[in-house]
């Protein structure tokens, strides 16, 4: 048995205080990771290394990745109705994945990620093909 529901939309707020040079690199066409002397890399990026607790450093990511994964959206979540379906990818950028926007991908494809704003006017990761 069930009873009707009303729709309730979730709008939140995001606290960028550690990760604003992470934001701030979309606009600017600049995809960061942070990595650590230690050696691990993380995207998104931390601010402090979560195995050993050192700072970590700002580097932009390598220039091309490859696709590892990647799903086609086709229920678009509210506040999206302009979006038709869409692909998410996670590709490997040296010793880290990052997850992306693209269009016509497999896996095992080589690609370049880019920045640009989406129809909302959200900065976001693109993946093109190469």
């Amino acid at each position: 048995m069930y009873i009707e529901s009303r729709e309730l939309p979730l709008k939140h707020k995001i606290p960028v205080g550690k990760t604003v040079k992470y934001w701030k690199g979309l606009e600017e066409g600049k995809i960061y990771k942070t990595v650590c002397r230690c050696g691990r890399g993380y995207y998104p990026p931390h601010s402090e290394c979560s195995f050993c607790g050192s700072e970590t450093e700002w580097v932009e990511i390598e220039d091309y990745g490859v696709i590892e994964a990647f799903t086609v959206v086709y229920t678009i979540p509210k506040g999206f109705e302009w979006s038709k379906p869409y692909t998410i990818a996670i590709a490997r950028f040296g010793n880290i994945r990052v997850m992306g926007w693209a269009e016509e991908v497999k896996v095992g494809d080589k690609v370049k990620a880019f920045t640009a704003k989406d129809q909302s006017g959200v900065w976001k990761v693109y993946f093109e093909v190469v």
